[in-house]
């Protein structure tokens, strides 16, 4: 039989047929059995197709259709990664943080906490962080609310409060709240109208008058470096010198009940205690009185943290606290008096350090 393999058509041998009458294309001679289109049964989802007869015609038959139906899954959970494990060995995953569908080639590992994959949602490309991380990473302005990175935040050291570029003070730590407090207070100082609290100096807008006392807003005591008397008379003071001791002691308690009295060896009399200033920092005080008391002053001393340097401190290392041609000290002033001079000469010395001006009169 002659056969062309380009048309698929089939000649007689008897005929003198060397070339197809529909392609041109040369014939061959094979034997019948010859043509067959065998496709191998072991092929997936085909149907072996047997060699066709002369007088046979080829069905070719489509790969037969699969079920539609999804193949059993095994979640597969690796830390924070789900994997979905299929019976034919193929696998999809989902995004560590918000569990939604995730391509290979868009999926992201957190270079930080290790969080894979994350789905390009929940990945910051500029940061290179997933949203845990950069949630972890943000804060928000205690003023305004605004969030942001905590490289790009700042704490405030008085307050404790996080604030935003928008609320700092370019020339300080402190925030801006507090930075105006703080121009307050030191307003307060070389004004002459200050007020002390605890050892603390407060600005005037802090406090207020109740009967013939000052107190802050909270209820708190506020002194003045202005006269604290005992109301003792000096003829009182040479008749009843223990009266006077205890008229100490309460002006003393009053206004700094943070101070205990003590007697050195010669039977001095001196106050130890501790003032913290409006910036936070505290200092340990001594004041001692001498033996001339009350015609003499007590003197202060701060005994920690060491000052180096100040140009307002004796070289016995007592503080230079007023002018002793100023008439400050009398007879009848308090050393509750004198440790409001001395907490108002802290605050200035910690202004003196910031800005290399002493905000109060300089003799």
């Amino acid at each position: 039989m002659l056969y062309c393999s380009n048309c698929d058509i089939k000649y007689q041998s008897d005929q003198a047929q060397k070339f197809c009458d529909k392609c041109g294309g040369p014939v061959q001679m094979i034997e019948d059995r010859s043509i067959s289109s065998v496709t191998p049964t072991h092929a997936t989802g085909m149907e072996s197709v047997t060699s066709p007869t002369d007088n046979d015609t080829v069905e070719l038959k489509m790969p037969r259709q699969t079920d539609p139906s999804p193949p059993s899954a095994t979640n597969l959970e690796i830390g924070d990664r789900v994997t979905n494990v299929y019976n034919n060995a193929s696998s999809q995953d989902y995004c560590a943080y918000g569990g939604e569908r995730v391509y290979q080639d868009k999926s992201f590992r957190c270079p930080e906490c290790g969080r894979d994959p994350i789905c390009t949602d929940h990945f910051d490309k500029t940061l290179r962080l997933c949203s845990f991380c950069v949630e972890s990473r943000t804060q928000s302005c205690s003023t305004c609310n605004t969030k942001g990175l905590a490289d790009d935040m700042a704490k405030c050291p008085k307050c404790l409060k996080i604030f935003c570029s928008d609320h700092s003070n370019a020339n300080s730590e402190l925030c801006l709240e507090c930075s105006e407090q703080w121009a307050n207070v030191v307003a307060a100082m070389e004004s002459g109208e200050v007020a002390i609290s605890m050892g603390t100096v407060i600005g005037t807008d802090e406090i207020t008058i109740k009967g013939d006392s000052i107190i802050t807003k909270d209820g708190y005591p506020v002194a003045t470096i202005k006269e604290n008397t005992w109301y003792a008379s000096p003829k009182q003071w040479y008749r009843v010198k223990n009266q006077l001791l205890v008229q100490e002691k309460q002006a003393m308690g009053r206004f700094y009940p943070n101070m205990n009295l003590d007697f050195s060896k010669d039977e001095n009399a001196h106050w130890n205690g501790t003032v913290t200033t409006w910036s936070g920092k505290s200092y340990s005080v001594r004041l001692s009185y001498p033996a001339a008391f009350p015609y003499r002053p007590p003197k202060a001393y701060i005994l920690d943290p060491k000052i180096e340097r100040s140009r307002h401190i004796y070289p016995d290392g007592h503080l230079c606290l007023f002018h002793k041609d100023d008439k400050a000290w009398q007879i009848n002033t308090t050393g509750a008096t004198v440790m409001s001079w001395v907490s108002l000469w802290l605050h200035c010395y910690e202004a003196w350090l910031e800005t290399g001006d002493w905000p109060r009169p300089e003799a």
